[in-house]
């Protein structure tokens, strides 16, 4: 069914049709081809639009519900069987305007504006299926919670100070918590604008909420009994509460840490799950509390191990390949995890086989460098992807489930920083590419000397 939006409306009739969405899939929305036209995250948002409630897309300036001055946002979400529901990507609000925006007041901003209300239409991003089959699971009326509207003043005067100074070519979306300043621009060079109080110019940006506060936001309206926190006590900041926490327990083994905590661990994920009890929780994944979410921060653990040989790279998710084919890096998870998220790497000695001793962390936030390589590593993926340019090998009569090839970049000899490597065994790890063939699924690694050298753990053992 379609609708044809009008002032005729109430305010409460445009959320009331949305819910009609709940269930549906993207293919079925799609009237006018706009999932067939040249890939654009932006054309999920304006088939809803035309579509689905009869508003010609991109043919007013403002908001998409011009009589009621409400904005219509689509953004997925990820869901994993452990984790739980999490935001694929930040919420982008609006284009930075460096020539205007610092004679604004927050009350009068862009960012002011849309915290009013907004409909915020969710769907299930489901890894290597395509933009058709994903399903709409939840709308509601976004108004920016009171709790969060200071951080947010906040976010928002960081971001226009730097302009005032002149150094808006500094920005990054570390530098604030909630509301950031994420890059946006048509990229290949093309995404750099003047600034009115220097010279230099500076990356085309936009106002968003990030990735962790997206996460948060989605939790509570949907699985609010499943919010962990921990607890911040009065007068201490975040990452006062982290670094006191983690201090007590520097030198102390994993059997003297369940010992005083009276919990134990076992498993491949003993010591992570051992930290997630030493901040108080109930072993859930400490990186999902509602406070390391807001926060953008999450924690890693470095593994000392007496064998070398069994040191690993740090892993991170599997490739989404109908994520790269159909977003742009800056839209990607890829971009969450590192351009968006810093990290606490704590580390851990084995000075007995099975036993580990806490020795210590490190705060890191990843690179300019490692961002560029991963953007890099992405579009060539990318270009492959569109053009049918990935191969694929298959020799049965190697191994018990054949030897599989293929010309994927992202080997450890290309590249300084990350790999792209086969995850898994047996016949669960075989994905599905966007042309149909099927390849070996593929993770994410930041590679081992890399994050070793860090935390300076190379020198503690050869």
């Amino acid at each position: 069914m379609s609708y044809m939006y009008s002032e005729t409306w109430t305010e409460q009739k445009i959320f009331d049709v949305a819910e009609e969405l709940v269930g549906k899939r993207l293919g079925e929305l799609d009237k006018s081809g706009w999932l067939k036209k040249k890939k654009d995250k932006g054309n999920i948002g304006n088939m809803i639009q035309s579509d689905f409630f009869g508003i010609p897309a991109n043919s007013i300036k403002g908001a998409d519900f011009g009589h009621h001055h409400i904005e219509l946002k689509v953004t997925p979400i990820l869901k994993k069987p452990k984790a739980g529901y999490t935001s694929k990507e930040r919420l982008v609000l609006g284009m930075i305007n460096y020539k205007k925006d610092h004679l604004i007041p927050y009350e009068k901003s862009i960012v002011n504006e849309k915290a009013q209300s907004m409909l915020l239409i969710f769907y299930l991003h489901e890894e290597n299926k395509p933009l058709e089959e994903f399903k709409i699971i939840k709308t509601t009326r976004f108004q920016l919670p009171k709790i969060d509207e200071p951080q947010v003043r906040l976010d928002y005067e960081s971001i226009i100070n730097k302009i005032r100074q002149g150094e808006a070519q500094h920005l990054t979306e570390k530098e604030q918590k909630i509301m950031g300043a994420c890059t946006k621009g048509q990229g290949k060079g093309k995404d750099f604008v003047e600034q009115p109080f220097s010279e230099a110019w500076a990356k085309s940006r936009a106002y968003s909420y990030k990735v962790g506060y997206m996460s948060a936001y989605f939790r509570n309206l949907v699985t609010p009994e499943q919010v962990e926190h921990i607890l911040i006590p009065p007068q201490k900041t975040f990452i006062e509460t982290v670094t006191e926490t983690l201090d007590k327990y520097i030198g102390k083994t994993d059997e003297e840490i369940q010992f005083e905590l009276n919990k134990g661990v076992k498993g491949k994920s003993s010591v992570f799950n051992l930290i997630g009890f030493m901040f108080g929780t109930q072993g859930e994944n400490l990186n999902h509390t509602q406070e390391f979410l807001k926060e953008g921060y999450a924690i890693k653990t470095v593994r000392n191990r007496l064998d070398k040989s069994k040191n690993q790279d740090m892993s991170f998710p599997n490739i989404d390949f109908s994520e790269i084919a159909n977003d742009e890096f800056d839209e990607s998870t890829w971009y969450g995890l590192f351009a968006e998220t810093k990290y606490i790497l704590t580390v851990w000695d084995e000075y007995e086989l099975g036993k580990n001793r806490f020795i210590g962390y490190t705060l890191w936030s990843p690179e300019d460098e490692l961002i560029q390589e991963l953007s890099d590593v992405f579009y060539k993926i990318k270009d492959m992807l569109l053009n049918d340019g990935i191969k694929v090998e298959k020799d049965y009569t190697k191994g018990k489930n054949g030897r599989w090839s293929d010309n994927l970049p992202g080997g450890k000899e290309d590249n300084r920083f990350i790999q792209i490597r086969p995850k898994g065994s047996g016949q669960s790890v075989y994905v599905t590419l966007p042309n149909g063939e099927e390849i070996k699924k593929k993770g994410l690694y930041i590679n081992k000397e890399y994050i070793r050298d860090i935390v300076g753990l190379e020198l503690k053992r050869n």
